[in-house]
């Protein structure tokens, strides 16, 4: 990079323009139109809910450059999904020290502190039954509202351990 600013010569132009419609085409349908892959989150009134969680899985958010778990809750009153996400840390491996919210929720289904050593593993979360605490998100990862009809409802907190 010289500082200088270079112009574009017409062979290179070529190559960012759309091409034409094909003959007997209509003149919108030739540029492919984005597709919703993926159902919207749900939302729920805030409030206390009993749930089981069904999965639980640690994953790698290339977005945030961090670690992530996601719990994946089922709403006992009526089987509505719902999901808790909690940060691991962004090192090579995931992080749960001692004041982290991960570590919280994992005493709680654990129902004992982890031993020096022990692995947390994401898997003393399934088939139990908590009491958990639901609420909306309503900014974006960026603290830009949502609209409206983007809110979504998350497990805020899981207060405590019904079953087993």
């Amino acid at each position: 990079m010289n500082g200088k600013r270079t112009e574009l010569e017409p062979a290179q132009l070529r190559d960012f323009r759309v091409k034409a419609p094909e003959e007997g085409t209509q003149p919108h349908s030739f540029a492919p139109e984005p597709i919703c892959e993926e159902a919207p989150y749900p939302r729920y009134e805030p409030g206390i809910y009993e749930a089981e969680c069904v999965e639980a899985r640690n994953y790698w958010d290339r977005q945030f450059r961090s670690w992530k778990c996601a719990l994946r809750f089922s709403i006992l009153q009526s089987g509505d999904p719902i999901l808790r996400f909690l940060h691991l840390g962004s090192h090579k491996k995931p992080d749960a020290p001692p004041r982290s919210e991960y570590r919280r929720d994992w005493i709680i289904a654990n129902g004992a502190q982890p031993r020096k050593r022990q692995a947390l593993s994401p898997r003393v979360f399934v088939g139990k039954i908590y009491e958990i605490r639901v609420g909306d998100v309503q900014k974006r990862f960026d603290g830009r509202e949502h609209p409206t009809p983007s809110i979504y409802s998350v497990v805020r907190e899981i207060v405590r351990r019904t079953y087993p």
